[in-house]
């Protein structure tokens, strides 16, 4: 679907003879030009000759023989080959070497395309490859009869007498094959060398010398032959590889026909195109592809002498398309494709040496509203080829219908988009079918559809909409429908005809220089552009100067016609014209990459700014466009590169861009990635996009076919319409314009055309509500007005979720949306507001989806559309729109026919469960006896079993509430095993005895649970004393039991044993208080209530007992001594505290030290002999992966591929075995920690029980033993101090890895430092990683030295 448009042109003008040859050096930028007298150089991008050497004044001239000229970089020369000889020209020197001669003379010579090997033919038939220091590697007899090193192979499968022949049927073996001619006298006998673009093969084309037919060779680099070509009727001299080494090109002139053909490597036909000339009129001079492989270049000559012509075919669904015809007075000399600039072509014609510059674009049209056709115009020579995509897509090489024209297409125009405006409805067909045609007067700019051809020589011929039914055809155009009906079949779309046709006229006052008139003039035109209704661009070259052509349209088809009015000169060579959508203003593009914008009142061109910046492309743009940003209010220039860059301006906002067009809302790019990108027309987006940011929130993707490029999207639509790399097209709506459009029909509440597109596009339906919640709320009916659709509606009720898609799946098309109030319980207000609206419509014709709407509630309300359904099956006179059995299968379609069933079961409607039961697939075996059996029982035990079987269980309960006594057994059952013992508690009344057995089982299950409290309690509700009692016993709540014994009437010896059982269960459970309590006010013995107490280390409270009851005895006999000994006690327990704590923080130092220097050996790769245990698959050591080999036991398996697989048992000894403290395992480290860090915590823990025991003992006057518990406690706690840096060395390193320094803030002596374990997050922190979290930090305490008596210090404050 793509053009060549010609974007550059430019001549040069040499003393030029007969001869001349054409070569570039792309490394420096030059062009030469090489003359049997002369060598002259051209800079690419200037008109003027830079240099010129005369051969007469160098040391050798190659005279009049030259056969071919190269420039090899690589030796900075350029190569001239001659008949005899080789010679090498250093320009800059202006130095000749004859590098070799050929006695027997060269024919044809080229070097490869890496410049290290020269093919040479001789005359007397040699192939002969060189270096490029011309050492001879090999040489070949072209009239060898070896086939070549690849020759085919004979299996001896049968004759061709015996072989099928297809449709030629039998005849086909007795053919006689026609011998191959000798070449003719067009033949000039000569070989032709040409080059694989690899440089891996070359061909050789020569004339045999037995046969004098033609034939081609295929070699290596070596100058091994491998294949040679098969007999081929009428092939002629020119040879040409495809660069990208699929076939070789050469021609072919057979009776009828003259076509260019091609060849694989092993010399079989591939295919073929035929030249758009009879036979004898043109003679095929060369053949030449660019060196990218896109364009076939076929140099022709006319017989009649007329001139030379140079056609530019371009392939795309195996169909050949002739897509230029540059014609030339004199004789093309020589021509070379340009190895940067893929569609560069210098060519060299009598005495002038022309640059041309083309580029690939598609010829769309720019209408932007809804009478737009969306067309795309297609150039195959003098047809083209037109599609209306908003009417059709018919794939290349077809189309809808074609234009052929009396000469060969140049350039195609579509008429600006702002002259017509309509605004039809969208659902209307008028907006195509009746709109858009050419009234009387109208300029032919006024209709966006309407196009301008320009042809032959500067011949415009005007085309606008027709009905096919009219005279399509005029000034020898002819307009024939092909892809969209026509030849008897209806025409689906509209066609063109030919509105008019006029030479270019140009005013005499303003030809460029050096033109002679204005037919000449016109044919330098090019870059062409419609940008008002009457007024068209076009641009020339008058040397370094670009000329403006401004060409005004006259009253076309009547008496005027198209002229020149002015030339406008613009410093520089402008390489694109764009206009926008009014055409008030132009964008010029020049050369390197300046923009300049052209306004067309005043015709003054000036830099292009923004912000008072001038703006320009970092590199020249093969394509730009025109953008309008936020509505209007800023208009960018975009442009795409050769290399992929897509610039707005100056800034880069893509690397990797493949096509771009600018859309009604969006700017669609598709990209290398294979992706096709929405961006909205948005400042923000643009220089998000330019900042190289993440704008996943704000670009739309959509992924396409590799190689994918945007052809056209159709205005006003969702339509985007891609060609794949092959030519095929595919047309596809992506997400982000479909739901732009759908916030524009949502917006003015279009909720039928939304629903509509959102079917076809498969949007989710959410957003009919999502878009704007509280409004689609408030206009319920209208929705349901507009779509009128049952199916619809359900649909959409059937897809509502609480979900908010515009936060999701279509965040990208609301980025702008502020943050609104989220609508909470969506799918139950929608559900309820639709469904009222639906009632006030039409309840009947609204049946289903009004049944959907209960189904679909967060609470299913299945019974309610179960008792509508059935409320209209009851009425047996009316006739409804739906009829109540289509709302029950429509209900058994959209929800599971169990829970149907079960629902309407719960309805104790036995009538209702029949007439679900009888729509479903259930056995009548399965439920009739069921349902007969529960209608023999009465009312409230039947609820209560059809409750229990739906496992209802509250509502089971509260029927059995009404039920008789016979069936409280069963009850309790159910109760127990369902665990229903609170629902049984506020169903069954306090006073009645369900409800005290209810609270007898719920509290024999809490006693079994071990709530023994609250056991107590429900036993005591229940009335059972005895066993509430022996409860509170067992959960030593003393004050309860003795009130329950209380109300058991307890005698004084029952009461003395129960109080004796709570004490011994109270000292068990460490309650020396409570047990002394006990003592003392009820067994009235204070002195066990002395003892509890001093066994509880409760100092205090037994020396206040001891004075109560005037006992000085007791502080004597129990007190005094047991403080003593707790005090020793506690002596010892610090001082083996401080032991072991010293013990194991040594033993902790060496363990590091040894697994540190197993680690550091590790490292340097002395890893024999280490644990492989301390490094697993998984360790982070160092931010590093050991992965190592291990030699275990046939019973433990093997770990030689590095993996490890652990049971959760194994896991859980793992776990253990890092607390292990046993010396020499795998996690002894880690052990001691966990070990310290108990021993510290209860070291700390000490400090409470100490401060008491220190204060007793000084009452009592042991100040010694309190100084030195108190000295020895203190001494521990200073230790602990100082070991906690050692234990734990780094504490404030975070538990959380991902605290550690990542990404731009990692440098990279960080990352060396981390790598030898010389960070901050050393091995030993690294390794700590090991342990729980709380076990990586020292205990944490809270207390200061207020535990301390100031009176046993031994300094005094």
């Amino acid at each position: 679907m793509r053009n060549l448009s010609l974007c550059d042109h430019w001549s040069r003008e040499y003393t030029g003879e007969v001869l001349g040859f054409l070569c570039t050096d792309t490394v420096k930028g030059f062009v030469y030009v090489v003359t049997s007298e002369a060598l002259h150089r051209y800079s690419q991008n200037e008109c003027e000759c830079d240099l010129t050497l005369q051969w007469t004044e160098l040391e050798h001239s190659p005279g009049q023989e030259i056969i071919a000229v190269d420039s090899i970089t690589s030796l900075d020369e350029l190569c001239v080959i001659t008949y005899s000889d080789v010679l090498c020209v250093n320009v800059d020197t202006q130095q000749v070497e004859v590098a070799g001669s050929v006695s027997a003379g060269i024919e044809a010579a080229s070097w490869s395309s890496d410049e290290e090997l020269l093919a040479l033919c001789t005359g007397d038939a040699r192939v002969i490859i060189m270096t490029s220091n011309f050492d001879c590697v090999n040489e070949f007899d072209l009239n060898s009869a070896k086939f070549g090193e690849a020759a085919f192979v004979d299996v001896g499968w049968g004759k061709k007498e015996t072989q099928f022949h297809g449709t030629q049927g039998k005849g086909a073996a007795k053919k006689i094959v026609n011998e191959v001619q000798p070449v003719g006298d067009e033949d000039d006998g000569k070989p032709r060398i040409t080059w694989r673009g690899d440089g891996q093969l070359f061909a050789v084309s020569y004339v045999t010398k037995d046969t004098k037919v033609r034939k081609f060779r295929v070699f290596d680099r070596e100058g091994a032959v491998q294949y040679t070509s098969e007999d081929v009727i009428g092939l002629e001299m020119n040879l040409a590889w495809k660069p990208s080494g699929a076939v070789l090109t050469s021609s072919q002139k057979m009776a009828g026909k003259h076509e260019i053909i091609f060849f694989e490597k092993n010399g079989l036909r591939h295919g073929s195109f035929k030249l758009p000339f009879a036979v004898d009129e043109v003679v095929v001079r060369n053949i030449k592809w660019n060196f990218d492989s896109s364009v076939l270049l076929v140099h022709l000559t006319r017989r009649n002498g007329t001139g030379d012509l140079l056609q530019l075919w371009t392939v795309g669904n195996y169909h050949w398309y002739l897509k230029q015809q540059l014609t030339f007075v004199d004789s093309v000399k020589s021509l070379v494709w340009d190895e940067e600039d893929m569609l560069c072509l210098h060519v060299l014609a009598g005495g002038t040496m022309h640059t041309y510059r083309w580029v690939s674009t598609v010829a769309r049209s720019k209408g932007l509203d809804l009478t737009a056709l969306a067309q795309v115009a297609v150039i195959d020579g003098k047809t083209v080829k037109l599609t209306p995509f908003r009417q059709s897509i018919i794939p290349p090489p077809m189309s809808a219908y074609e234009v052929t024209l009396p000469s060969e297409v140049q350039s195609i125009m579509y008429a600006p988009a702002s002259a017509l405006s309509a605004n039809p409805s969208p659902n209307s067909p008028v907006n195509v079918e009746d709109s858009g045609f050419l009234e009387v007067g109208e300029s032919p700019g006024s209709n966006s559809n309407n196009i301008c051809v320009v042809h032959g020589d500067a011949t415009l011929t005007f085309l606008t909409q027709a009905h096919p039914s009219e005279n399509l055809g005029d000034h020898g155009c002819v307009v024939q429908v092909t892809g969209a009906g026509g030849n008897g079949f209806s025409v689906q779309v509209k066609v063109h005809r030919v509105l008019a046709q006029h030479k270019l006229v140009w005013d005499a006052d303003i030809l460029p220089g050096g033109v002679e008139d204005g037919q000449a003039a016109a044919r330098l035109l090019y870059n062409w552009v419609w940008v008002g209704c009457d007024t068209m661009l076009a641009c020339c070259r008058d040397g370094d100067v670009s000329l403006m052509a401004i060409v005004e349209i006259e009253n076309v088809g009547v008496e005027g016609g198209v002229r020149v009015r002015n030339l406008v000169p613009v410093d520089g060579a402008v390489v694109s014209i764009t206009a926008n959508s009014t055409g008030e203003v132009v964008l010029l593009q020049l050369s390197d990459g300046s923009l300049l914008r052209m306004n067309m009142e005043s015709l003054q061109v000036v830099p292009w700014e923004e912000c008072g910046i001038e703006q320009k492309f970092p590199t020249p743009c093969t394509y730009t466009e025109l953008c309008e940003l936020d509505d209007g209010r800023q208009v960018v220039p975009l442009g795409l590169s050769s290399r992929h860059r897509f610039y707005s301006g100056s800034m880069q906002l893509a690397a990797n861009c493949t096509s771009f067009l600018v859309h009604d809302h969006h700017l669609l790019l598709t990209t290398h990635s294979h992706n096709l990108l929405c961006v909205p027309l948005t400042r923000q987006a643009v220089q998000k996009m330019a900042s190289g940011k993440e704008v996943g929130e704000l670009v739309g993707t959509r992924r396409v076919e590799r190689g994918s490029k945007i052809v056209t999207a159709v205005p006003k639509d969702t339509r985007v319409v891609l060609q794949m790399p092959r030519g095929n097209l595919e047309m596809i709506s992506p997400r982000s314009l479909a739901v732009h459009t759908l916030k524009q029909l949502l917006g003015h509440l279009e909720y039928g055309q939304a629903v509509a597109v959102m079917r076809k596009q498969r949007i989710n339906l959410n957003l009919l509500v999502d878009h704007d919640p509280h409004n689609f709320l408030k206009n319920t009916d209208v929705f349901v007005r507009s779509v009128d659709k049952p199916s619809w509606i359900d649909l959409f009720i059937a897809c509502l979720s609480e979900e908010d898609v515009t936060k999701t799946m279509y965040a990208s098309s609301y980025y702008d949306r502020a943050n609104s109030d989220v609508l909470s319980g969506k799918v139950d207000a929608v559900c309820v507001a639709v469904r009222k609206a639906m009632v006030k419509a039409d309840s009947e014709k609204f049946l289903l989806p009004i049944l959907t709407s209960y189904v679909k509630m967060t609470e299913s309300q299945m019974d309610s559309a179960l008792h509508l359904v059935k409320s209209m099956k009851d009425v047996k006179d009316k006739e409804y729109k739906v009829s109540a059995e289509e709302g029950l299968r429509h209900l058994l379609y959209i929800a599971d026919v169990n829970e149907l069933y079960n629902v309407a079961l719960g309805t104790y409607d036995f009538e209702m469960v029949l007439m679900v039961a009888e729509k479903s697939q259930k056995d009548p075996k399965e439920f009739l006896p069921f349902l007969n059996n529960l209608k023999k029982l009465e009312e409230n035990y039947c609820k209560y079993q059809i409750d229990k079987h739906l496992r209802r269980f509250r509502s089971a309960l509260k029927h059995a509430a009404n039920c008789s006594e016979e069936h409280h057994e069963e009850f309790i059952e159910l109760i127990k095993k369902e665990r229903l013992y609170k629902d049984g508690l506020k169903t069954f009344a306090p006073s009645s005895l369900m409800y005290c057995r209810v609270s007898e089982c719920y509290a024999d299950y809490l006693y079994t649970k071990g709530y023994e409290d609250e056991a107590a309690l429900m036993y005591a509700r229940a009335g059972k004393h005895s066993e509430a009692l022996a409860a509170y016993e067992d959960a030593c709540n003393w004050r309860q039991a003795l009130i329950m014994a209380m109300a058991l009437k307890y005698n004084r010896e029952s009461m003395r044993e129960l109080y004796l059982s709570l004490v011994e269960r109270l000292k068990e459970k460490k309650k020396h208080i409570d047990a002394a309590y006990i003592y003392e006010h009820y067994l009235h013995s204070e002195e066990d209530a002395v003892v509890s107490l001093v066994a509880g280390s409760c100092w205090d409270e037994a020396s206040c007992v001891a004075a109560k009851f005037n006992r000085p005895d007791l502080v004597e006999t129990l007190i005094m001594p047991g403080v003593l000994d707790h005090g020793k006690t506690i002596l010892h327990e610090i001082e083996d505290m401080k032991e072991l704590l010293e013990r194991q923080c040594a033993r902790l130092l060496l363990v590091r030290n040894t697994k540190e220097k197993e680690h550091m050996e590790l490292l340097e790769g002395k890893e024999e002999g280490l644990d492989s245990d301390l490094y697993s698959d998984s360790s982070t050591v160092s931010g590093m992966s050991y992965s190592r080999p291990h030699t275990v036991s046939s019973k433990a398996g093997t770990s030689i591929t590095g993996r490890t697989y652990r049971s959760a048992k194994n896991k859980r000894k793992l776990e253990r075995k890092k607390f292990s403290t046993k010396e020499g395992s795998t996690y002894e480290d880690l052990g001691l920690i966990a070990a310290l860090h108990e021993l510290i915590s209860r070291a700390h823990q000490l400090t409470t029980p100490v401060s008491s025991l220190l204060c007793a003992l000084v009452s009592y006057n042991n100040d010694e033993l309190a100084s030195q518990i108190q000295n020895t406690l203190s001494n521990l706690l200073n230790i602990i101090n100082k070991r906690q840096k050692e234990i734990w060395p780094d504490s404030n390193v975070g538990a959380d890895e991902e605290q550690a320094v990542f990404g731009p803030q990692l440098t990279t002596e960080g990352v060396v430092a981390r790598a030898l374990g010389e960070d901050s997050q050393s091995f030993v922190t690294t390794r700590m990683r090991e342990l729980e979290a709380h076990l990586r930090y020292p205990p944490y305490h809270n207390h200061s030295d207020s535990w301390k008596l100031q009176m046993l210090n031994t300094k005094t404050s």
